[in-house]
C-alpha cells in the first residue's frame, strides 16, 4: 500500500463483480470502444489486469497480455490510464511498477511494449 498526497492506492483483481466499472473506466478514460473479447481476455489474465483504487474507489486500470511474436516473449500493455482528477498522484507509477515486478519475477521477457 502506497501513501500520496494523504490518499491510499492500491490494486485490485478485475472480476466479473466488477468489470462493468473497468469498462465504464475505459470509455471515460481512452478515445477507442473495447470489444467483449478485450473485456473477456481481461479477466482471464490474472495479475495481468488490475484496477487503480485512490481511498477505496476505482480511478484507474492497467491491462497487459503476453504476446508471442518475432521469436520473443513480450509484454503488451494493452491499456493503462487513470481518471483525470487522479492523475499526478503516484497511481500511474504504481501501475506501471506493478508491470515490472510481474515481468522481474518471471524472468522469461524479452521486452514491455505498449
Amino acid at each position: 500500500m502506497t501513501k500520496s498526497r494523504g490518499g491510499r492506492i492500491e490494486l485490485g483483481d478485475v472480476t466479473p463483480h466488477n468489470i462493468r466499472q473497468l469498462k465504464k473506466l475505459n470509455q471515460v478514460v481512452f478515445p477507442v470502444i473495447y470489444n467483449d473479447k478485450f473485456y473477456k481476455d481481461v479477466l482471464e489474465a490474472g495479475e495481468l489486469a488490475k484496477l487503480a483504487y485512490y481511498n477505496d474507489i476505482i480511478v484507474g486500470a492497467v491491462c497487459c497480455r503476453v504476446d508471442n511474436s518475432d521469436n520473443s516473449r513480450r509484454l503488451y500493455i494493452m491499456t493503462l490510464g487513470c481518471l483525470a482528477p487522479y492523475r499526478r498522484l503516484g497511481i500511474g507509477s504504481k501501475m506501471v511498477e506493478h508491470v515490472l515486478k510481474y515481468v522481474e519475477k518471471d524472468g522469461n521477457f524479452d521486452s514491455i511494449f505498449l
